[in-house]
């Protein structure tokens, strides 16, 4: 059985597993030392927002994070750097760890989410009703588009 819980500091060796385990196709190796850095902010709502992790049978096979930001209309929520383990993709974890940050999201006050992810994850995202805002080709390296999303959040 599978539980979402808050990001703890023990937890970071396992979510740099997780991004690793998606280089390359979902995430370019530059990207690693930003997400390494960002692990390391304090996640409690604040500028960081807070981060989760998904595990099953005490492994974490899944991570991402919820922010909100009143103070930018044009953006005043959203997806931080949600990914699952390679080898349990297909599995439900992803549709799990995306309801769940949904929810939060409606639990902090939020009408609307807002992501940026690759045209390799996009269309996970577009089943569960986000649409497409923006498209910029190779923005996160050669062959790794960034796709914007947005979807709004019903009562």
């Amino acid at each position: 059985m599978s539980t979402v819980r808050p990001f703890t500091s023990a937890d970071r060796d396992a979510c740099l597993v997780l991004f690793d385990s998606n280089v390359p196709g979902f995430f370019v190796p530059q990207e690693r030392a930003e997400f390494e850095e960002w692990l390391g902010q304090p996640f409690d709502s604040g500028e960081y927002g807070e981060y989760f992790v998904l595990e099953d049978g005490g492994r974490v096979v899944a991570c991402g994070g919820v922010w909100l930001d009143p103070q930018h209309p044009e953006r005043p929520a959203g997806f931080s750097w949600g990914m699952v383990a390679r080898d349990a993709h297909r599995r439900g974890y992803g549709s799990a760890l995306l309801h769940f940050r949904l929810g939060r999201l409606r639990e902090l006050g939020a009408r609307e989410v807002h992501l940026d992810t690759s045209q390799h994850t996009a269309p996970f995202y577009a089943r569960f009703g986000f649409r497409e805002v923006r498209r910029v080709p190779d923005s996160y390296g050669p062959g790794l588009d960034r796709v914007d999303l947005v979807a709004e959040l019903g009562g």
